[in-house]
């Protein structure tokens, strides 16, 4: 995390003209900004919900809302929003926040600049023309404001990408922003007017309509691997002069040769007997947002795929995730709910950023079982609801249900029946199941007695030692409020534990409330306020005494499978640090009754049904209070 002292640097060299992404210069009012006083009145929310982050806003005739930290006052408020040139750099960066400190109403969103964590502003009291401005987020000038009707706009479909910035607090007349003189003004509603709408994010501007020409060339300096034997060379019918930018095409689709390829050039067939083809030409110039058709087979590299199980692209472990890559193009399978209906699923620069610049993004991440040859493609940005399935020739989305329409064969044995159809997994990958030992619990933890719900005497342990250790090392650095207590339901039941009930390494397990036994490990937690994974003030840490993780929240994974224990930091591995989803509300000395609110999820609550911990709407009934006894 940037300390504000790193971030004031930055905006300092960008608003002195140092960026040389910001040619344009831009309004100044003041010649340096009070540090300390900016620090204070422009504190980035870490709590936040963020439906985009650092985006740019563009107007209808393509330009981009842009601030200049010294446009302002000496704490960077009251700065004027302009409408230039797209040119890349901070000053035209954006967050969408939709619930956080400074936004408590649902259907609501923050408009904040992401180089200087102002907010949007609309005051009717300042003089026309000057109503519109970067202000300090909750409306106070020196920060300490918490939320006002100034700063939200409408906002309920965080999948909707052009939008007015309307604002209607119920009291006055609507307002919506438009362009005036180059500077983002107010202006009455006008449904559907070109001059009040705005696109968030690149992905979202409408591409050049696909051309359906036959398979083209392999672009240029894109390598293409081995292939079957002796298969046609792609093959270009069109006479429209190629499009491509080959230096750009090469910098977007860089191939991975560290990648793990559990396939390489296969055929992906749909159960009509069709193969997914790509053209480079039916793009942009950098052969991204390529359509992905259903084409009669032919053997063509335009017609194979590697899938990708780890590498540059993919950090998800053990393999239960997979790209889909382009052999010719090497640019991933992406699925972007923010585009239009009907062009949301594409070919586009693995991880997920234009330039190539991108690592990984679960836009392109999909279920995968390396012993099927079968299966639907679910990607993970999806949440288990989303499969890619043809429609009018064209590869898109559709609710996962269970369809021959949804199922792809892949490699040499596409041609067998396909078996039924699953239904994906959620968004964490379902578990490997190695088989050595349970590992000793750490050894300032209570010695570990049989688990609370042990596994049938022939059933091996399916836990890997060395995994398990490394997911959930105990940090004993840690301040604890609380150790080994047992949390109570409001019905006398105690939360509980059991190892062997997730995957490999003692991640995604279900936390059950059973009767209480003051002698099992599984049903002890310690409270941590402070540690290597909590640096919030007045929020814990809720931790397995027995083996050291941590309670989670996972909107992205199946309703009633959303709640579990996983390694503290949020990384299935260990390695992660800080994550809202492991925080909750907490005050110093408490032990109860108290609601489990995770900081990643405003207005959700823990509570317990059909046995195990599960999530809810807060509504401060006895259901959702706990006692840490």
């Amino acid at each position: 995390m940037l300390s504000s002292s790193s971030v004031l640097l930055a905006i300092s060299l960008l608003s002195a003209g140092i960026s040389q992404s910001a040619p344009v210069p831009y309004r100044r009012s003041v010649e340096a900004l009070n540090e300390e006083a900016t620090a204070e009145a422009h504190v980035r929310d870490e709590t936040a919900t963020r439906a985009f982050t650092a985006v740019p806003i563009k107007t209808a005739d393509g330009q981009c809302l842009s601030v200049n930290p010294l446009g302002g006052d000496f704490r960077a408020n009251l700065i004027p929003i302009e409408a230039k040139v797209c040119d890349g750099s901070a000053n035209q960066d954006w967050d969408v926040i939709t619930a956080g400190l400074h936004n408590d109403r649902a259907g609501s969103a923050l408009f904040v600049s992401s180089l200087t964590n102002g907010c949007m502003n609309f005051d009717s009291r300042r003089a026309v023309g000057n109503q519109v401005l970067l202000f300090s987020c909750g409306g106070r000038a020196a920060g300490e404001g918490g939320v006002t009707d100034s700063q939200l706009f409408e906002f309920a479909d965080s999948t909707v990408t052009s939008t007015a910035l309307r604002q209607d607090n119920g009291r006055d007349a609507a307002v919506c922003f438009t362009i005036t003189n180059g500077l983002l003004d107010r202006a009455a509603c006008v449904e559907g007017a070109n001059d009040q709408l705005f696109t968030i994010g690149d992905g979202t501007a409408t591409p050049p309509p696909p051309q359906v020409p036959e398979p083209a060339p392999p672009v240029e300096d894109t390598p293409a691997p081995p292939s079957p034997p002796t298969p046609p060379a792609p093959v270009s019918t069109s006479t429209k002069p190629s499009i491509l930018n080959p230096e750009a095409v090469a910098e977007a689709h860089q191939r991975d040769d560290t990648a793990t390829r559990a396939v390489t050039a296969a055929e992906i067939k749909t159960t009509d007997g069709q193969c997914l083809s790509v053209d480079p030409e039916a793009g942009d110039f950098r052969s991204n947002l390529v359509p992905i058709e259903a084409k009669a087979c032919d053997g063509s590299a335009n017609q194979q795929w590697d899938l990708i199980t780890a590498g540059k692209h993919n950090n998800i472990r053990d393999g239960d995730a997979t790209l889909v890559v382009s052999t010719l193009i090497n640019g991933c399978m992406n699925f972007d709910s923010r585009r239009a209906p009907g062009n949301q699923v594409l070919l586009f620069s693995c991880g997920g950023r234009a330039a190539g610049e991108g690592e990984t993004t679960d836009s392109q991440l999909f279920d995968f079982e390396e012993v099927s040859t079968t299966g639907v493609l679910a990607p993970l940005n999806g949440r288990g609801d989303i499969c890619f399935e043809v429609k009018n020739g064209k590869l898109d989305q559709g609710a996962c249900n269970a369809s021959a329409g949804q199922v792809f064969a892949i490699g040499e044995e596409s041609d067998a029946p396909a078996p039924a159809p699953q239904v994906p997994a959620p968004q964490v990958p379902a578990p490997q199941v190695p088989a050595p030992q349970v590992p000793a619990p750490q050894a300032s933890a209570p010695p570990a007695p049989a688990p609370q719900v042990p596994a049938p005497p022939t059933t091996p342990s399916k836990l890997n030692a060395a995994s398990t250790a490394e997911a959930h090392k105990r940090d004993d650095t840690a301040t604890r409020a609380l150790s080994s207590v047992q949390i109570k339901t409001s019905s006398g039941q105690c939360l509980s534990v059991d190892p062997e009930s997730g995957d490999f390494r003692a991640n995604l397990l279900p936390i059950t409330a059973v009767a209480c036994d003051a002698n099992a490990a599984g049903q002890k937690f310690d409270v941590i306020t402070k540690g290597r994974h909590n640096d919030a003030q007045g929020a814990a840490l809720v931790v397995s005494s027995l083996m050291q993780g941590c309670f989670n929240f996972d909107s992205r994974r199946r309703a009633g499978d959303q709640v579990n224990i996983f390694s503290c930091g949020g990384r299935a591995d260990g390695s992660g640090r800080v994550t809202n989803s492991q925080l909750f509300t907490f005050a110093a000395g408490s032990t109860g009754p108290i609601a489990l609110q995770p900081r990643n999820a405003v207005g959700t609550c823990f509570v317990v049904r059909e046995g195990r911990l599960d999530q809810a709407g807060c509504d401060g009934s006895e259901a959702q209070l706990f006692t840490l006894a």
